[in-house]
């Protein structure tokens, strides 16, 4: 996943990039977390974390689509965004003592369920990560990555 964020820096460090290859390189970081969540030699947690980027940005592609308010840019934004939430979770929540993992934990879920995007009224599916225990990540599929980002970084 480190891979995918380098990708990601190198991506926008450029400015001459298209919006078309943003979008290209959405589909293939979304491709590579489908890849690595069906992995069965990989630890089930980080699978597990995977699966959860892969419905995220399934999730933020379809929806921006329906609605066709977002560029490939924004979209790109968007996912690298995600991934460097996820990732910032998982990092924060290994380093967390006993205590501090609930508060971590709090912390990140309400990053995300405050920062709505699509404002979705479909609950079922936007929340569909957020009171299952059997993920680490419970957040909401309905995030304004680049707004919860920022609150979990507070």
């Amino acid at each position: 996943m480190k891979k995918l964020l380098m990708i990601f820096a190198i991506l926008f460090a450029a400015t001459t990039v298209s919006a078309q290859e943003i979008y290209n390189e959405v589909k293939k970081i979304q491709k590579q977390a489908e890849t690595f969540a069906n992995d069965t030699t990989k630890n089930l947690n980080e699978r597990k974390i995977a699966c959860f980027k892969y419905d995220a940005i399934y999730y933020l592609v379809d929806r921006a689509s329906q609605e066709d308010r977002f560029t490939e840019y924004e979209l790109g934004q968007q996912t690298d965004a995600l991934i460097e939430f996820v990732n910032l979770y998982v990092k924060r929540l290994a380093a967390a003592g006993k205590k501090d993992k609930e508060m971590v934990k709090a912390k990140f879920r309400a990053a995300s369920i405050n920062n709505s995007l699509f404002n979705d009224v479909d609950k079922e599916v936007v929340y569909s990560y957020v009171d299952n225990d059997k993920f680490i990540t419970n957040f909401s599929l309905d995030t304004d990555w680049v707004k919860a980002l920022e609150a979990a970084k507070q």
